[in-house]
């Protein structure tokens, strides 16, 4: 199981970047490149730098209840998580996020991955509804509107899911269920049984724990206008880079594109998501009629401008907290 972990995202990445590749002209890529406008890299960077500071700002209203924490320290913490995300497999970005945060303010850490699980919820519902409006409105394929429909369902269930489980908590009812019926065991089964039962319990309630801010409508209402913040900049990011190119389209139709790319990432792959984010940006550019060598030169400059200022970030905040590899590796 650990070896076909470790082989599978190499194979996906292979076979998208032969998809990728297939029939790129390499000369017209690199012209485009070489083409790419210098003066939107502030804008850029920018873009980049105020998604990390509302991903920051979500975060603080997701922990809200459980850590008074600065924004000075969980916005450099989340743009590290990004990086970490990006050169790391298994989302560690995440995982880290929360160990850090647990460890500095000595608070649950499962918990607190619960609120960043939370917050990837959200993420899915704004991406999905976006797409949602994009599709409905520039790409009527009626199989793509089912899927969207579908997943935006899937999404704002898992919400209603999350809620419920926080207002009624019925682990311990079911745990002690089936301790009950240990009961009839032998005594060394009994107490392995016991004590699986047991940390299941105390682990599944901390993590449910993490989404007890879904009984506050007020932050709700924060967090969501701070996901709302992300993805607009992230969406602008990618304006700024088509922009960039002299590829003209419309604010809308990259709001479509952005949402494709963030659901790209779900797949898995090797780190720096190579594969198949390429391909769904060829992908999402081609519906609008835009050419593979556009559409990959985009993706070079925004993965390349993303990793390198959110690494810079990491590196800094990295120093600053005597945090080391071994302890990234320990989260």
């Amino acid at each position: 199981m650990k070896l076909l972990k470790k082989i599978l995202p190499v194979i996906i990445t292979i076979v998208f970047l032969y998809l990728v590749f297939i029939n790129l002209n390499f000369r017209e890529l690199i012209d485009i490149l070489k083409e790419f406008k210098l003066k939107y890299l502030f804008a850029l960077s920018l873009t980049i730098l105020l998604s990390g500071a509302f991903r920051g700002l979500c975060y603080s209203q997701l922990i809200s209840k459980t850590i008074k924490a600065p924004l000075k320290v969980l916005i450099p913490l989340c743009l590290t998580g990004t990086a970490l995300n990006i050169l790391l497999p298994a989302r560690a970005g995440d995982i880290f996020r929360a160990y850090y945060t647990g460890k500095k303010y000595e608070a649950n850490k499962v918990k607190l991955f619960g609120t960043i699980m939370l917050e990837r919820i959200f993420d899915g519902l704004i991406i999905l509804s976006m797409l949602f409006l994009g599709i409905f409105i520039y790409n009527k394929n009626p199989l793509a509107q089912k899927l969207c429909t579908g997943g935006v369902i899937i999404f704002f269930g898992s919400l209603i899911f999350a809620f419920i489980t926080v207002k009624f908590k019925k682990i311990d009812s079911v745990c002690n269920f089936l301790l009950e019926k240990t009961r009839f065991l032998p005594n060394k089964i009994k107490t392995f049984f016991e004590t699986c039962i047991n940390f299941t319990n105390k682990t599944c309630n901390s993590f449910i724990d993490g989404f007890e801010i879904l009984l506050y409508p007020k932050k709700l209402f924060l967090i969501l206008l701070c996901s709302c913040g992300i993805w607009f900049f992230e969406a602008l990011k990618y304006y700024v880079i088509i922009q960039g190119l002299n590829c003209e389209v419309s604010a809308s139709i990259v709001l479509f594109i952005i949402s494709f790319l963030a659901l790209a990432c779900m797949i898995p792959s090797t780190s720096i998501y190579i594969g198949p984010y390429q391909f769904a940006v060829i992908s999402a550019f081609a519906i609008y009629n835009i050419n593979k060598e556009i559409a990959l030169a985009s993706s070079f400059i925004e993965q390349a401008s993303v990793t390198i200022i959110t690494s810079v970030i990491a590196i800094l905040f990295l120093i600053k907290n005597n945090i080391s590899l071994k302890d990234i590796k320990k989260s």
